[in-house]
């Protein structure tokens, strides 16, 4: 994460519910290392005060052109969530940091090891450390409710039912595979698969929110298997048993989002500087 040293890193400053028990992040790596599951340890009493942010992902414009501009033109976005849980039910808290990518690229000095947790919930709330590639793919709306002319779902639907018919469980479908693709992704259309389409909008204005990135857990499944890169696959194989399980290539970032749901982090087209929405969907 390119954070200046003179810095303060982001710190949650919100009541934590404490745990039974969790995961030193050492302890994650180390058994990630050795292709282990980590062990547990006793949640320290009284360790439910501040916690610093994890830092998820940052993205620059250069590099995504789609990428929408935050407050004051800026050009580099950059994601954190609370490692920790909220309340009676396990919420999350996540935040954006905009910067103006050549300012911040010109300080001094940048900060090596960012503080962490001294122990985490699950194993998965610790990302490991990967590079994007960014390619560009055209996305559409999700055929449900009003996302399209109910005629238009209707004939995706009928024309779905006829490719099932005649493919069996490898045909292609408009849902998985020509909509939109799984895995981490700037702008382009919200999945909405275990809420259904929703309306989002701007809490200050009232203007409708624009999707500015969408995490995932997954880079690739079994549901959408069109969308995993030639690179990934087996070349003996074909359809879903072409693609590997393996956690590099369908879980790179190691990282879960509610139940293996999509994280949406919309912003206000009009007034960039209004607080952003985070949906799971």
């Amino acid at each position: 994460m390119l954070w200046p040293d003179d810095e303060p890193w982001p710190i949650c400053h919100e009541p934590h519910r404490s745990e039974n028990e969790g995961y030193a992040p050492d302890d994650i790596r180390d058994a990630r290392a050795a292709g282990a599951r980590p062990s547990s340890r006793p949640w320290p009493r009284g360790q439910d005060g501040p916690v610093p942010f994890v830092a998820l992902a940052q993205f620059f414009r250069r590099d995504i052109p789609g990428l929408a501009c935050g407050p004051g033109g800026a050009d580099l976005v950059q994601l954190f969530r609370c490692p920790w849980v909220h309340g009676p039910y396990p919420d999350r808290r996540y935040t954006l940091r905009w910067r103006d990518a050549m300012r911040t690229e010109r300080a001094e000095r940048f900060l090596g090891t960012p503080p962490e947790a001294p122990l985490l919930r699950w194993e998965h709330e610790l990302p490991e450390p990967c590079v994007l590639h960014p390619e560009e793919v055209d996305t559409y709306p999700w055929a449900e409710g009003d996302t399209l002319p109910a005629s238009l779902i209707a004939r995706i639907d009928a024309w779905d039912d006829a490719r099932a018919a005649e493919h069996g469980p490898d045909a292609v479908s408009y849902q998985y595979d020509l909509s939109i693709p799984p895995g981490w992704r700037i702008g382009g259309c919200p999945t909405w698969a275990s809420t259904g389409p929703m309306a989002i909008g701007c809490a200050s204005c009232g203007s409708p929110m624009r999707l500015l990135l969408t995490a995932d857990g997954y880079e690739t499944d079994g549901g959408s298997h069109s969308w995993a890169p030639l690179e990934d696959r087996d070349p003996d194989l074909s359809g879903t048993e072409s693609i590997p399980g393996s956690p590099s290539v369908a879980r790179p970032t190691r990282l879960r989002f509610g139940r293996d749901q999509d994280l949406h982090v919309f912003v206000c087209p009009a007034e960039p500087g209004h607080a952003p929405r985070w949906v799971l969907a």
